[in-house]
């Protein structure tokens, strides 16, 4: 989600929710959207692979220049399963309009706890960084937590489109010059290699706003699982618990 300027102005705070597929969740993102919609005026919007048209959400079509597509071609090369789908968004800031300069990428199975201006202020804290994600709370990417979860990111797309390295650094995946795969989680995977080669280009949000409730990949995940602060989203990130974040969206 972004803002034209700072949240506390009279712009925007945009928010964006994303689905490839044919027929995209719209329910949930209206869902998840109506607990984004508080004082501040935000602005919504829906990227998808097929035309539609969304009332209340500006949509943008998932569509690369060449340049952007050659990256997205060597990254999906390197990835399988459903990852390729997720690998549009490290790529956003060359497909939405250039009035949109900061974004808030919702996963749709998120539940907005707290004011989203709370969130929107950690781009105050991004120094040098042009993206911030949350860390993996289970030891999906082994003991100690130092993957990235990709179901809630601020991108900040102006800075994205400033820094020739960040493009720099996803050629340097996409071409397999470094010589790692993506594999099936995507986008969060390749998160999790600029964290931790380039950790001046990444923001890590505070734990309360990626609040995963799931531990599926083993339950002795106390130490990173968890979190002493309120909780600012919470993140259904597991198929068995998808129903809870559907139940809290509509209650």
């Amino acid at each position: 989600a972004s803002a034209t300027a700072d949240a506390t102005s009279n712009s925007f705070i945009d928010v964006a929710f994303y689905d490839t597929r044919p027929r995209p969740d719209v329910i949930s993102m209206r869902r998840a959207a109506a607990l984004c919609n508080v004082s501040t005026a935000v602005r919504f919007h829906a990227l998808l692979r097929y035309p539609m048209v969304l009332r209340d959400f500006r949509v943008t079509l998932l569509q690369l220049p060449p340049r952007a597509q050659c990256l997205y071609d060597g990254m999906r090369r390197i990835s399988h399963g459903p990852g390729p789908q997720y690998l549009y968004k490290p790529l956003l800031h060359w497909v939405l309009p250039r009035d949109v300069k900061r974004l808030i990428l919702l996963d749709t199975d998120v539940v907005m706890v707290r004011d989203v201006r709370e969130l929107h202020a950690e781009f105050r804290a991004f120094g040098t960084a042009v993206l911030g994600v949350g860390n993996e709370q289970s030891n999906l990417y082994g003991k100690g937590g130092a993957g990235k979860n990709g179901g809630v990111q601020l991108l900040d797309l102006e800075g994205m489109r400033r820094e020739p390295l960040y493009d720099a650094v996803l050629d340097r995946v996409a071409s397999g010059t470094d010589g790692r795969r993506i594999g099936y989680l995507g986008d969060q995977t390749l998160y999790s290699y600029i964290a931790m080669d380039y950790p001046f280009l990444m923001h890590r949000l505070p734990c309360e706003w990626n609040r995963q409730i799931s531990m599926h990949f083993g339950f002795r995940n106390e130490t990173v699982h968890s979190c002493p602060r309120r909780c600012g989203i919470l993140h259904a990130n597991f198929g068995p618990f998808k129903c809870v974040a559907k139940l809290l969206q509509a209650s």
